[in-house]
């Protein structure tokens, strides 16, 4: 829910998780998408993230350098950079700049592999890893037990339930129509063909967004 996401950016303030997080369950990314995002695919200047790739299946313990990327799952999109989301970028990048200059220092390798939420040394962090952790993390917090991948239906849910926007809800996480629909228990009936004729502009995209990351992430008087 609404408030069971805001408590748990709560408790993870500050940390690697918070991102990630924020990522998952307030755009709705698939982890692997998040863990191959890289800073070419986030303008923050026009402030739209493109999801373009996402991180290899199956990576190899101990990889620190990404040779290639794999194609997304459910094709190309473009997501606005809400006013709530962006201060976390800018934090990011400035994490990452201190983490070079500590490396540097200290003689140790930093791996430029360009991705938005790497490990401090700039390797890739395995999807699986990230996954079993993210379940320790909730038993630690006591909160309800998901997995990360529910994130995203959270993040489905929680938008339409705000908005009411089914048509672009369904266009930010990247499902067809009918997918859409069978995940937020609407329809399963929807043509998917009918996904091609739904062209939904980036301002309407921004303005589902934001009314949910603003539910999230401001503190209400």
């Amino acid at each position: 829910t609404v408030e069971q996401m805001r408590t748990l950016l709560e408790h993870v303030r500050g940390a690697w998780w918070e991102l990630v997080i924020l990522l998952g369950g307030l755009y709705g990314l698939r982890l692997s998408e998040i863990l191959g995002l890289r800073w070419r695919n986030v303008d923050l200047e026009s402030g739209s993230i493109y999801v373009v790739e996402q991180l290899p299946y199956q990576l190899p313990p101990g990889t620190t350098k990404l040779t290639e990327m794999a194609p997304v799952k459910s094709g190309v999109r473009t997501l606005p950079i809400t006013d709530s989301i962006r201060p976390y970028f800018q934090s990011q990048l400035a994490l990452q700049e201190e983490q070079r200059h500590q490396a540097s220092a200290a003689g140790e390798p930093y791996y430029e592999n360009d991705l938005v939420v790497p490990k401090p040394n700039g390797s890739p962090r395995r999807r699986e890893c990230v996954s079993s952790d993210f379940r320790d993390l909730l038993r630690r917090l006591d909160m309800p037990h998901i997995r990360f991948h529910d994130l995203r239906h959270s993040a489905a849910t929680n938008m339409h339930q705000l908005t009411g926007d089914f048509f672009t809800v369904s266009q930010i996480l990247g499902h067809s129509l009918k997918g859409a629909g069978i995940q937020l228990g609407i329809s399963s009936n929807l043509d998917t063909v009918t996904a091609q004729y739904v062209d939904v502009r980036l301002e309407r995209k921004l303005f589902v967004l934001d009314v949910y990351h603003r539910a999230v992430l401001e503190t209400k008087t």
